[in-house]
């Protein structure tokens, strides 16, 4: 989610912990798995989190007001399909630093963190 939207999107203040390992994760870190389209997120300390989460746990939150991040590209980061209404978004928050890939559901988010994300060898 772009800084912006965090506010919009009641988080800001709210503490979060990783989903997966229960650690506790500042505004400013981490990676947010979202649904906007049905106001989920899950939050992660690391992208390895997020693959035993999705396979055994998959337990969302309720995020009111969740927003489409405005700075993804109009692609699934996985599958280079066109993203839709139903799309999935991950961000990776570091500082000041927030990167977002778009994918087309669970399984492409899945597949992309088990290769690595996005800087995974070519």
């Amino acid at each position: 989610m772009p800084r912006a939207q965090v506010g919009q999107n009641g988080l800001m203040g709210r503490k979060l912990k990783c989903d997966w390992c229960g650690v506790g994760l500042d505004e400013d870190e981490g990676l947010r798995l979202i649904q906007p389209h049905r106001n989920l997120g899950a939050s992660f300390c690391r992208l390895e989190h997020v693959v035993p989460w999705l396979m055994q746990k998959n337990d969302w939150h309720i995020w009111p007001g969740v927003e489409v991040p405005e700075e993804t590209g109009p692609v699934c980061a996985q599958t280079g399909e066109e993203l839709d209404e139903d799309a999935w978004y991950l961000t990776r928050r570091r500082g000041d630093v927030e990167v977002t890939d778009g994918f087309i559901g669970s399984e492409a988010v899945l597949a992309w963190a088990k290769a690595g994300g996005r800087y995974a060898p070519g």
